[in-house]
């Protein structure tokens, strides 16, 4: 069966490392060129794909794909719209491996259309003859938010779309209650309380706490809420997060008394060991992958009875945040909260941000719930 596997720092093509590059291998170790080729040319070539973790997504669709392929013995290079359909099919009724439930339409979709930019990049370099996904024009669902210039839009409200993708109805951001938050985060050790605390307080992304350095803590702040610099966030762009003083306090404190003793023993163990950076690791000295993140916050929420993920604490913060600059603008007109929020979460889009209104308008249980009073639960 075919292999998945990750360029490390000794992999430098200009000179220059470049880890987290995804490679699929056959079953007899041999690199399959043309996915390799194109993986190549996403983290080198495509400016607008540099975050690693987007090049593990890539990785992993087409790893499935090609196991799919195996599976079937279809050959890669002469795929049908039919057997194209019969993968989508597949994934429909196929539970997901790390949760055990049936696969999200999107997460479906989106596998679809990286395999289809695959084989349409193959397509243009004559490597396959014709490319089994075709595209047709939608109707983009009323009930989506408009954008901001949806006045000059041209479209009629059509778009192309992947002919294999399946409709779904977009739900709504589902924040967490401060009531079910503390439940779950009552079973937690304090490492992986803390790292819960990081995404509440900051509304960081799981790749984004991963990605935390022990040097980035400040030292010694005179500001209540210190800035930290995200560089790379998501889609290798920068951001600021703000977290309390008191946070930073209690991760200087596991820095001291947890993490340290971590790095003694892994020493004890492996002479050749060396401290990673990173902020947060597991009991053995590893660093604690997005991956990792994600399966320890959904374990404690299942345990706890709690229907949640790791991405629902940034949304929860959106919301209580919002609604605390909303009220500051009450007070200073001139405060926009939106534009203020979408500066917070790094969104490049205000759209993608304006969605938390709707979230706030349909849930008058977050009224009230502002991050004041979600700190305040939380201490």
């Amino acid at each position: 069966m075919a292999e998945l596997i990750f360029t490390t720092e000794s992999f430098k093509p200009n000179g220059t490392p470049l880890t987290g590059v995804p490679m699929l291998l056959d079953s007899e170790m041999r690199l399959i060129e043309p996915v390799c080729a194109w993986l190549m040319n996403i983290a080198m070539i495509r400016g607008r794909t540099r975050s690693s973790e987007t090049w593990r997504t890539y990785g992993e669709a087409l790893y499935d794909w090609w196991q799919t392929l195996e599976a079937n013995q279809w050959v890669w290079d002469q795929i049908t719209p039919i057997q194209a359909a019969a993968y989508r099919d597949r994934m429909l009724h196929k539970p997901s491996e790390q949760t055990g439930q049936p696969l999200a339409p999107t997460t479906i979709n989106g596998r679809v259309r990286i395999i289809a930019m695959f084989y349409r990049w193959c397509y243009a370099r004559g490597l396959v003859k014709k490319v089994p996904f075709g595209a047709e024009e939608v109707m983009v669902a009323r009930h989506r938010p408009v954008g901001m210039l949806v006045h000059v839009d041209a479209t009629s409200g059509c778009r192309p779309a992947n002919e294999l993708t399946i409709r779904h109805m977009p739900m709504l951001p589902r924040p967490l209650a401060r009531e079910a938050l503390c439940v779950v985060l009552n079973g937690m050790a304090s490492r992986d309380r803390l790292i819960v605390e990081w995404a509440l307080m900051t509304g960081i992304r799981r790749m984004e706490v991963a990605g935390l350095r022990v040097h980035q803590l400040p030292s010694d702040s005179a500001h209540a809420m210190p800035a930290i610099k995200l560089d790379p966030s998501k889609g290798g762009k920068s951001r600021m997060i703000y977290p309390p003083q008191p946070l930073i306090d209690r991760t200087s404190a596991y820095v001291r008394e947890e993490r340290s003793v971590i790095i003694r023993q892994a020493r004890r163990r492996d002479g050749d060991y060396r401290d990673p950076g990173r902020l947060f690791l597991t009991e053995h000295g590893d660093v604690m992958t997005p991956r990792r993140i994600g399966s320890m916050f959904t374990k404690a929420a299942k345990k706890a009875g709690v229907i949640g993920s790791f991405h629902a604490l940034r949304h929860t913060f959106a919301t209580a945040m919002l609604r605390l600059l909303q009220r500051r603008a009450e007070q200073n007109p001139d405060m926009n909260p939106l534009l203020t929020l979408q500066i917070i979460l790094g969104h490049s889009a205000i759209d993608t941000t304006g969605i938390y209104l709707r979230v706030l308008a349909t849930d008058l249980t977050l009224v009230e719930q502002s991050i004041d009073e979600l700190y305040a639960g939380l201490a």
